[in-house]
């Protein structure tokens, strides 16, 4: 069975494009999607479906430009219909606090779904392969994931995203694309290991490869196991779920009584996205203690006890932020009205650890970037701790600060907007006092007493 006829019966074992319909192909111009083109037109000639080409700058990339440019004369060559879109995913990224990998994903989508809508397309085509769907699992599995995650990349994503050439490896489309001299471009980012992806793709896969030739195949067998328990389970835990609920919310005593795994995923059907694990077990927890009876979950849904059921609480009235913003007066003093303080500066050459706390800080004068304010919280916000950057709205959550506080903690900042000092909550990394440091700033925040 030669690749067009694979792909084909791949298309109709899952229904993925009927006769007459429209189908949008996201194209980069790389090897995977020009041959998932390529294939598509063929196909839709003999089973009378259009296909049309939309390319989208993300302008990450100096070469994105040249790339795009290649996805039109390829679209002008074959006589398909031909859509472009571009923006500066990197100033995205930044504003949203977000990955540039996961703002490219959102702001492509974004620009594939209006194409599709405004020009009457019925399906949009991603050139996901067979690698890239082991690749999508051992990174779930990385994660750490449930069964859903196990599942991979679905022939059928949501709305209308389909993923026509999952049943083809990459190296069955490089050497189609060779042979046929069919020209395509080649991401050079695809071969850092730099990214968590890349290293899974060039060394976990060859070395799982090299203990079973089979192993993608096994794992898109394996997948297509699960996503049937994963059905399966997911509607009988949804049947539960109505059956314990009623309009004053959900009988404690029934939900404990049911097994563990449909106690978890029915809070994932409350929460949705934001039921990690770390939250999910919290939440049982919670609900297994007779003790208490309200948790905040996560920004501000809160999980409420009373008279043997439980319900969601969500608290849209509790404001986000305050808007005020005050330069640090160096050496002195500077009030912060709004949360009820007064921040007192001083230039020190030298201080004792043991006298700092949660509302003392120091500092490297030198490797400050001043002039320093206090704003408060705004969305995206991160700060950079040991470990990384960390949002600020799980670095509240973690830290147990009630959600109608947060919008009043204080937050020291350097002249580009670098959070320094969670004030009470967590200092930043950046700037720590070394054996190396002469000059040191000493924060202290007084409160007003009422």
């Amino acid at each position: 069975m030669n690749l067009k006829e694979k792909v084909a019966e791949f298309i109709d074992k899952y229904g993925l494009i009927k006769e007459n319909e429209r189908v949008l192909a996201g194209v980069s111009g790389g090897p995977d999607s020009v041959f998932m083109t390529v294939i598509l037109n063929e196909i839709g000639k003999e089973k009378g479906f259009d296909i049309g080409i939309a390319v989208f700058d993300h302008k990450i990339r100096p070469e994105s430009k040249k790339e795009a440019d290649f996805v039109e004369k390829m679209a002008l060559k074959l006589g398909l219909p031909f859509f472009r879109g571009e923006e500066d995913v990197k100033s995205y990224a930044e504003r949203r606090g977000i990955s540039l990998e996961e703002a490219a994903r959102e702001k492509r989508l974004e620009f594939l779904m209006k194409v599709s809508g405004q020009n009457g397309f019925d399906k949009i085509a991603l050139a996901h392969n067979k690698d890239d769907f082991a690749e999508t699992v051992l990174y779930h599995i990385a994660k750490g994931s449930g069964l859903s995650g196990l599942t991979g990349i679905r022939p059928k994503s949501f709305g209308k995203i389909i993923h026509p050439i999952l049943c083809i490896e990459r190296k069955e489309i490089e050497r189609y694309l060779i042979e046929r001299k069919i020209p395509f471009q080649t991401d050079k980012t695809n071969f850092l290991l730099d990214y968590s992806r890349n290293r899974i793709r060039h060394q976990i896969i060859p070395l799982l490869t090299s203990i079973n030739p089979s192993f993608k195949e096994n794992i898109f067998n394996m997948s297509e196991i699960i996503a049937e328990e994963d059905r399966f389970l997911e509607e009988l835990s949804f049947k539960d779920a109505e059956t314990i609920k009623d309009e004053k919310g959900f009988s404690l005593k029934l939900f404990l009584s049911l097994p563990l795994f449909e106690q978890r995923r029915i809070i994932k059907r409350l929460f949705g996205e934001n039921a990690s694990f770390e939250r999910t077990e919290r939440i049982l927890r919670f609900l297994k203690d007779a003790s208490k009876r309200k948790e905040n979950f996560y920004g501000n849904l809160f999980i409420l006890k009373k008279g043997g059921r439980f319900f969601i609480e969500e608290r849209k009235e509790v404001k986000f932020t305050t808007e005020s913003v005050y330069r640090v007066k160096i050496p002195g003093e500077t009030e912060i009205p709004e949360a009820g303080c007064m921040l007192s500066v001083r230039i020190s050459d030298k201080f004792s650890p043991s006298e700092l706390g949660k509302f003392k800080a120091a500092f490297d004068f030198d490797a400050l970037r001043f002039p320093l304010f206090v704003r408060f919280r705004r969305a995206g916000d991160r700060i950079l701790t040991e470990a990384g950057t960390k949002k600020l709205q799980d670095l509240f959550t973690d830290a147990k600060i009630p959600e109608e506080q947060r919008a009043y903690a204080p937050i020291l900042t350097d002249a580009e907007d670098n959070i320094l000092w969670v004030i009470g909550v967590r200092r930043s990394r950046i700037a720590k006092v070394s054996s190396d440091t002469n000059k040191i700033l000493v924060f202290e925040v007084s409160f007003k007493k009422n």
